[in-house]
């Protein structure tokens, strides 16, 4: 009977707390939430402004006032397009909760990449994103002066099973794609005659079945990453 009174302001003390702090973890999408809260703004993930998703995945280092990311109607076209490419064994290349990188010589994607070879004009048939000769990294960074007065542009292509949560996808993509665009150039320096460089990044998703080698199909979703090198005269 003593604690009658102290523990019913203690009970409504705890109560109270507990409901300010469940208020909170709403307010900032908690700690469980994949697609909500500040990181996709104004419905990013649903409406479709992928670019804007990669670029909230991306590290800092990747935001850099020479490069823009920003949807492109012509990419999403030519990957919708390029999907009716499939073969088998495309299904193959999937990985369950991964999204996997996918060239030209993975079984089943070849007619899908030189579909968007010819569609977007790439510098990278390939599809490669990396140092090799023929990879993104390696004409945008590491021979940064070859065709400097042109525009030009590199694609890579990701793969990943359709029940892979978009938001896991993307970050997966954003993870790979950051090594790329962590290290492109603001100019052909110390080539001459100079330009400088400013870039434009579009990231385009879609679906589609991927074709097995059994004749059956596995859903999955595809996401692709464009890079576009737009150069100016003088530096």
């Amino acid at each position: 009977m003593l604690c009658k009174n102290p523990c019913s302001a203690v009970f409504a003390a705890l109560l109270a707390l507990i409901l300010v702090s469940g208020a909170l973890m709403r307010g900032t999408g908690g700690s469980g939430s994949s697609s909500g809260g500040a990181k996709y703004p104004s419905g990013s993930l649903l409406n479709g402004d992928y670019s804007t998703v990669l670029d909230n995945d991306l590290p800092p280092g990747a935001h850099k006032d020479f490069i823009n990311y920003q949807d492109n109607d012509q990419d999403k076209a030519a990957l919708h397009a390029a999907l009716s490419r499939l073969t088998p064994d495309a299904a193959a290349a999937l990985r369950q909760g991964r999204a996997v990188q996918v060239y030209n010589n993975t079984s089943g994607y070849a007619g899908a990449a030189a579909a968007l070879t010819s569609a977007l004009g790439l510098r990278n048939p390939t599809l490669q994103g990396g140092n090799a000769p023929g990879g993104a990294t390696y004409y945008l960074v590491n021979e940064a002066g070859q065709n400097a007065g042109q525009t030009v542009k590199y694609e890579v292509l990701f793969a990943a099973p359709r029940d892979l949560d978009l938001a896991d996808a993307m970050q997966q993509v954003a993870d790979r794609v950051d090594r790329i665009l962590e290290a492109l150039p603001d100019s052909n320096a110390p080539d001459t005659p100079a330009y400088s460089y400013r870039y434009v990044v579009s990231t385009s998703v879609d679906t589609a079945d991927a074709p097995a080698a059994d004749g059956s199909s596995v859903p999955a979703t595809f996401i692709s990453v464009s890079i576009t090198r737009v150069p100016t005269a003088g530096s």
